[in-house]
């Protein structure tokens, strides 16, 4: 008995689990500073461990998230001051699944503020509503709208107008906890109550520079971290670096009747050296405005500049000329290293950094334009690393000078590692010009264009590194190196890797870099969405059809309108798919790219369905006569997706995509439903069983 009651439980518990409203976001507001004429509202939104909610500012682009966004109703008795602040700097990325690009989302924690203008001295209340979408690493949920009503009492007299909202006893701070569409007010009486408010203070204190910048960005910037160590340690091996060591090592053995003296200059050296490019990305840290960032980013005449940096860079290190600082400069600071003393480290360490710029210079500003897509820390980072990798062998040889002699001479290799790393500059210039080509609507560079250039790329580097293909300044090669065969080996078997792209494959590890279609193998974003030919399974021009941002991909058609899918389901006695997506959806994209592409879901959904796809995310205004009023939240629904998003809350009670129904023609659900699934076998079992059940119910 005990074991059925726990399976009935158990059973009981999977659809508990499987669809329920989902909202992981809970919302408070709290006065600050309210004085006669003035006043601010804070919002914090408190987010679940594992969920995203997006930033304010995301760039016009298409696809994209929902931004978060406040809309306060109109009112005589103030007026807005300003705009909306984020009070914490969200975390911006670059998104594959949105054409790369940056997306803020905020994690854990996201606070607002608004000032008012205060215009009468009578009470009055602000009515508020905002808007956000939230996702997390399995699904997202439909835009969601939390109305605020904020009472005021603007203080009487002039004495109390300046005293901060926290201390007025007239008007004692009101904080409001807003879950979903439940308001729990606190009464300020309540001694518990300014408990919480303190608590609430604390939390909303938090500005961007006391945020801890390492959170789940973790393993991209210790990713960044090593390419830039790596970057200095293959500057040391470039022509204009690797000969100087024997030179400055002998600078800090000159003393040879002090040992520790030439030991101490040598670490001051190292020193020096790290403090040098450590504050170049500190200057380009202070000088990132945070504000500024996702949009320049993200710009096409940006990224145009960064190609242009990047291919410079390259044509140097090819040997076409050489990017170098002033002469003159570099010999007064050579002057100041040979007057001796500790300070002579010093100049030596800059004398160095100024003499060795045509090689350093593409190593360093490449970090740099890196670093400009992320977090203001990456700059310092970039730099810290590669100044602490370039100055190691010249420390480590000064503090143990009887180590050169086992050092390789230099000679026609170095230059070799230029060349290497100028084919690696010209890969990554593809990325820039792919984001240029995408913000300018050419569309010139595809995903195949792209890897069919990359392919070409790393072809070349393979046939340098083999000693093919020669340039002015490298020197002739008798054998190859086992090194060598084994960097041109990796470059050719990375080109046919890049060349089964071009077959289907998804390309996993640079997915990232790739154009807009994320590494999928999916069809253009206009052919995809138009239906140009009615097809012969659908009854009619289906509703919406000449809305581009809907569609289907791979070919298939269907309706966008749940009472035509209906009609049509019974007039070709067929059942639904039903299928709740979103624009914002990467799961959706996934979904689509892993489990849709497959020949034999494909035929299953053309051939024994019709097919519903429902946006809960898409802003589209429906028409006055279309615009229905909530029996859930009683709320006015304008929009498709706040049409869309309401039904599956009211019939399914979760608001969660992508989610997957099967309906008979009589608009009722058979068998179980589904949400993401990577697995085929999964998904067509349960395409299989619905369709029986469905025929079963007809």
């Amino acid at each position: 008995m005990k074991f059925r009651i726990f399976v009935i439980l158990l059973f009981c518990s999977h659809f508990l689990l499987s669809a329920q409203v989902i909202n992981p976001v809970r919302w408070q507001w709290a006065l600050e500073n309210v004085t006669a004429t003035e006043a601010e509202i804070r919002f914090t939104a408190m987010i679940e461990p594992g969920w995203s909610m997006y930033a304010i500012d995301l760039p016009d682009v298409f696809p994209r998230p929902i931004p978060t966004s406040f809309v306060f109703e109109p009112n005589t008795a103030f007026e807005l001051a300003g705009e909306m602040e984020q009070v914490i700097r969200p975390e911006v990325s670059s998104d594959p699944f949105f054409g790369n690009a940056q997306i803020g989302k905020f994690k854990n924690l996201a606070v607002f503020r608004q000032k008012i203008r205060i215009l009468r001295s009578e009470d009055f209340t602000v009515k508020a509503e905002v808007e956000f979408m939230c996702c997390d690493d399995n699904t997202c949920t439909a835009p969601q709208i939390v109305e605020f009503e904020i009472r005021i009492s603007p203080p009487r007299t002039a004495a109390t107008s300046a005293t901060p909202a926290t201390q007025n006893t007239e008007s004692a701070p009101v904080l409001e906890t807003v879950e979903g569409n439940m308001f729990m007010q606190a009464s300020p009486e309540n001694e518990n109550v300014h408990e919480h408010v303190h608590e609430h203070s604390e939390l909303t204190s938090l500005t961007p520079e006391t945020q801890t910048p390492l959170t789940s960005s973790d393993a991209s910037l210790w990713t960044f971290l090593l390419v830039a160590i790596l970057a200095g340690f293959g500057s040391v091996l470039t022509p204009c670096v690797y000969p100087m060591i024997p030179m400055t090592v002998s600078f800090f053995m000159r003393d040879t009747s002090n040992r520790t003296t030439g030991v101490v200059k040598a670490l001051i050296f190292g020193f020096s050296i790290m403090l040098i490019y450590t504050l170049i990305g500190v200057i380009v840290a202070l000088t990132k405005r945070a504000d500024l960032v996702n949009t320049l980013v993200s710009h096409w005449l940006t990224n145009l500049v960064f190609a242009g940096i990047f291919i410079a860079f390259a044509l140097s290190f090819f040997g076409l000329f050489e990017i170098t600082l002033s002469g003159a400069f570099a010999d007064k600071i050579d002057r100041k290293a040979d007057k001796g003393g500790y300070l002579s480290a010093f100049f030596m360490a800059l004398a160095l950094v100024i003499i060795s710029f045509s090689c350093t210079g593409p190593f360093v500003g490449s970090i740099l334009v890196v670093s400009t897509q992320g977090l203001a820390i990456k700059p310092i980072l970039g730099m810290f690393g590669f100044g602490l990798a370039f100055a190691l062998p010249f420390t480590f040889l000064a503090c143990f000078p009887s180590l050169m002699k086992k050092l390789p001479k230099s000679g026609g290799w170095m230059n070799s590692i230029k060349v290497v790393f100028a084919f690696l500059l010209l890969v990554f210039t593809l990325y820039f010009l792919s984001i240029a080509d995408k913000g300018l609507g050419l569309n010139i560079i595809s995903r195949d264009v792209f890897l069919c250039i990359w392919i070409v790329l790393f072809a070349l580097a393979g046939f340098y590194m083999l000693g093919k293909i020669r340039f002015s300044h490298d020197e002739e090669i008798h054998h190859i190196s086992v090194t060598r065969l084994f960097f041109a080996s990796a470059s050719f078997v990375f080109a046919l890797y890049l060349f089964t792209g071009l077959l289907g494959a998804r390309l996993n590890a640079v997915a990232g870099l790739l154009p807009a279609d994320t590494g999928y193998r999916m069809t253009d974003a206009t052919s995809q969405y138009v239906v140009t030919q009615l097809p012969d399974h659908l009854c009619g021009v289906p509703k919406y059809s000449d809305n581009t941002r809907l569609g289907y991909p791979y070919g298939l058609s269907g309706y966008f309108d749940y009472d035509e899918a209906l009609i049509c389901a019974r007039e070709k006695n067929k059942p639904v798919l039903l299928i709740f997506k979103g624009h914002a959806c990467p799961k959706c994209r996934e979904m689509e790219a892993l489990v849709w592409s497959d020949p034999e879901i494909l035929r299953l959904m053309n051939e024994q369905f019709i097919l519903l796809a429902l946006y809960t995310d898409d802003t589209t205004p429906l028409p006055e006569n279309e615009w229905i009023t909530s029996t859930q939240d009683g709320r006015i629904k304008r929009t498709m997706g706040q049409r869309n998003a309401d039904f599956q809350i009211t019939r399914y009670d979760t608001n969660a995509f992508p989610y997957h129904a099967i309906l008979n023609a009589n608009g009722e659900t058979v068998g179980e439903t589904i949400a993401f699934t990577s697995s085929i076998e999964v998904f067509a079992n349960w395409l299989k069983t619905g369709l029986q059940v469905a025929n079963l119910s007809l």
